[in-house]
């Protein structure tokens, strides 16, 4: 009988080390503001897909959890920190263009120069 008390103990610890991981997983992702999934919260935690469906107290949290983002739009870290790369990659090509365009104007004023000054050697001969 003690063993099986010690079972029934056990079991009830590891459902609920499962139920804080859970309603925890999925509070850190609603205020760091990243979209709730299933497959999301499967990858996190390791628990199988059927647990968060299953689970009532898992399933009503994970319910509000993407309730209160309905309509939100979300990016995803790997697609932020390319759209960052190419912003910056943006504003250094947009810093060359001005430059190389100050470079055609300089050019053009020497060129302008060197033809007038040519035009009057042409006319003095």
């Amino acid at each position: 009988m003690a063993n099986y008390t010690n079972m029934l103990k056990s079991n009830h610890d590891r459902s609920e080390a499962m139920l804080n991981l859970s309603l925890t997983t999925i509070s850190e992702m609603v205020e760091d503001g990243e979209k709730v999934t299933v497959a999301e919260l499967v990858r996190r935690t390791g628990f199988s897909r059927d647990y968060f469906y299953k689970n009532k107290d898992v399933h009503e949290a994970l319910t509000n959890a993407i309730t209160l983002q309905t309509g939100k739009v979300f990016i995803n870290r790997k697609e932020e920190s390319l759209l960052k790369a190419t912003r910056r990659e943006n504003e250094l090509l947009k810093l060359k263009i001005i430059s190389l365009e100050k470079n055609i104007e300089t050019l053009t004023a020497e060129l302008k120069k060197k033809s007038s000054s040519e035009f009057d050697l042409v006319n003095n001969l």
